[in-house]
């Protein structure tokens, strides 16, 4: 394998990690994609550039030199770069969309980015699962907080940055061929006799428990699901077709409410608690351009949404402070 800047920057990444677990999972890579592509290098430069252990990696005196020669490489490859994008960020762009997103959430923002940045070619993939982002080469993901059903954040993987795009309210709604047929919830504890679909986080927990406020009063509904659906598309798809009660964030099922395929259900009571949207990109000096320009056009667009999800709802200040202390799902 020649010395390519894609070579140069993992051995970089492996010395500064001095790890190569570590420096995969700071560039989003497999970790045996980091093992075989120093090995590689090695082989190409006819040198050993690590001593290795089971504890550590040490630089040989060849490996030492040549991690200057890197440095040094890698500087002048991002500043002779740099100067032809000031202008207009280009070049390749994946964004990993995981299936506690709904797709249209994220799409509606994408014309708008492709007019402004005509330069950028975009890919847009399903991740499934976190461990999916090294092998898919994912450059931001979109997806929702991971956390457990009885609270507490589920830890992100080092070298990567999260950042929080939105907080999304939740409602419940169903659509109107299930309320015609079963009828219409006037309390919340009357979901104990509809069918409920409870979704299932990216980490398999059950969402089964909503909770509701009204006037200072709070309710929580233990709900025992006969359906239960991974992935906000279907959960969505399956209270459509009249699958059930569904509760959702309102961004998702905004569309649908308007064009009564879903109907809110108790708009009088607050569903209380929330799910934010992340946005998770790696953690790189300099960040490329196209990533940076991404970041902070997505970062403006979710800022402008807070107060017309909110104004929809019927959503004040109140509320948002009881909604602090409620787990989020």
């Amino acid at each position: 394998m020649s010395a390519t800047i894609h070579a140069m920057n993992i051995f970089v990444r492996a010395v500064e990690q001095n790890s190569f677990v570590a420096a995969a999972r700071s560039l989003l890579l497999d970790p045996t994609a980091v093992s075989r592509s120093i090995s590689a290098l090695e082989r190409g430069l006819g040198v050993l550039l690590f001593v290795r252990s089971t504890r550590s990696l040490t630089l040989t005196k060849a490996g030492t030199r040549f991690y200057g020669d890197c440095i040094q490489i890698l500087q002048k490859y991002n500043e002779a770069t740099q100067r032809y994008r000031v202008g207009m960020p280009y070049g390749g762009l994946k964004i990993g969309m995981a299936p506690g997103l709904r797709r249209r959430v994220l799409l509606r923002y994408i014309p708008q980015f492709q007019e402004r940045f005509p330069e950028i070619e975009i890919d847009l993939v399903s991740v499934d699962n976190r461990t999916e982002i090294g092998q898919k080469g994912v450059d931001v993901l979109i997806r929702g907080r991971s956390t457990r059903q009885h609270g507490g954040e589920r830890a992100e993987r080092q070298g990567l940055i999260v950042r929080k795009l939105f907080e999304l309210p939740f409602v419940v709604c169903a659509s109107p061929s299930y309320l015609d047929r079963a009828g219409t919830p006037r309390i919340p504890t009357d979901l104990l006799q509809h069918v409920c679909v409870a979704q299932i986080s990216l980490e398999h927990d059950i969402a089964n428990e909503w909770h509701f406020a009204k006037s200072g009063v709070r309710q929580k509904i233990k709900l025992e699901p006969k359906l239960r659906i991974q992935g906000i598309d279907a959960l969505c798809e399956a209270g459509i077709a009249g699958s059930g009660i569904i509760r959702c964030s309102w961004r998702s099922v905004e569309d649908d409410i308007r064009s009564h395929k879903l109907v809110p259900v108790l708009p009088d009571w607050h569903c209380t608690g929330s799910t934010a949207l992340l946005m998770i990109y790696r953690k790189t000096r300099p960040m490329p351009p196209q990533v940076s320009v991404f970041v902070r056009y997505l970062a403006e667009a979710f800022r402008h949404q807070k107060s017309s999800v909110e104004n929809a709802l019927g959503i004040s200040e109140a509320d948002n402070e009881t909604q602090k202390g409620v787990c989020e799902v």
